[in-house]
């Protein structure tokens, strides 16, 4: 208890500071601020790349590549307290070949899946976890590098169906669709349209048959995208527009679940300057 009360002292300035420096978030005509969760040092470490959640907690995934770092976390929908942690979670077939990376998670049936990439070649794989203890399951899928070459950012599964949606990281035109029931088999490709190519996406997570991506989006002012992408067409239409309020933010995972407060969708927003800012939103999809 007295490590615990030093350890806070400690991390309060900081908190602090990440407040003062963090550009103020905005509302938009598409997307309503409802509140704001604020993060730093270790926690943020945590927490930089994806959030997801099973209804009852939001897991999350951090990666420091210069750190040799990976993370997921446990923490409660209520007020976002943490109640677990693993640090260095990937397993040792994965790391012996140079995985490095976790990046957008999602949730389905207890597990958490996450897209991992690093290494000479990438080895772009998808890692499953278990959601009670955040060890990993043993399941660990393989993607075709050559699809993957420039990583695999985010992965999304529809709950609906179990089967999970990935694509590369730039120059977006397709995202491959996979089976979790039946060893990751490809068993569908989306060829996107509507929009110009997409670039950059964070993650993504299913909302009402409809699949989200979070967008971080460059040279566009303090405007971050949220994307809707019809998984039976391909069709990608502009969700929402998110003013982060300033352009050293780094537009990270987003999940979904309806809060009492009004908040629907929920994104993780990274402060370069400092740490991490979980934004909840009302929005009108």
């Amino acid at each position: 208890m007295f490590l615990q009360k030093i350890w806070a002292i400690i991390t309060l300035p900081l908190l602090l500071l990440s407040m003062l420096t963090t550009p103020v978030a905005h509302d938009t005509a598409t997307a309503d601020l409802v509140s704001t969760h604020n993060f730093v040092f270790e926690k943020a470490l945590l927490m930089g790349q994806g959030i997801t959640t099973d209804g009852e907690y939001y897991y999350t995934s951090g990666s420091i590549t210069a750190l040799n770092l990976t993370a997921l976390a446990k923490f409660t929908v209520e007020d976002m307290t943490m109640v677990d942690s693993h640090v260095n979670p990937l397993p040792d077939e994965c790391t012996d070949r140079g995985n490095n990376h976790i990046g957008g998670i999602s949730y389905y049936d207890g597990k958490i899946y996450t897209p991992v990439e690093g290494g000479d070649v990438c080895y772009a794989c998808i890692v499953v976890f278990d959601c009670e203890t955040l060890e990993p399951t043993g399941e660990i899928y393989d993607l075709p590098n050559e699809i993957y070459s420039d990583g695999v950012p985010w992965c999304a599964v529809d709950p609906d169906t179990g089967y999970l949606y990935a694509s590369k990281w730039t120059d977006i035109e397709t995202i491959y669709v996979y089976d979790t029931a039946n060893e990751m088999k490809l068993v569908r490709e989306i060829d996107l349209n509507g929009m110009e190519k997409i670039h950059r996406i964070q993650g993504g997570e299913f909302y009402n048959g409809t699949l989200y991506l979070s967008e971080d989006i460059e040279n566009n002012g303090t405007i971050k995208n949220v994307l809707a992408v019809n998984p039976k067409t391909g069709k990608v239409t502009l969700a929402a527009e998110r003013d982060v309020g300033g352009d050293n933010i780094e537009a990270e995972g987003l999940t979904f679940l309806p809060c009492e407060n009004g908040a629907e969708m929920h994104v993780l927003d990274y402060n370069k300057i400092i740490g991490i800012a979980v934004r909840h939103y009302k929005v009108s999809f």
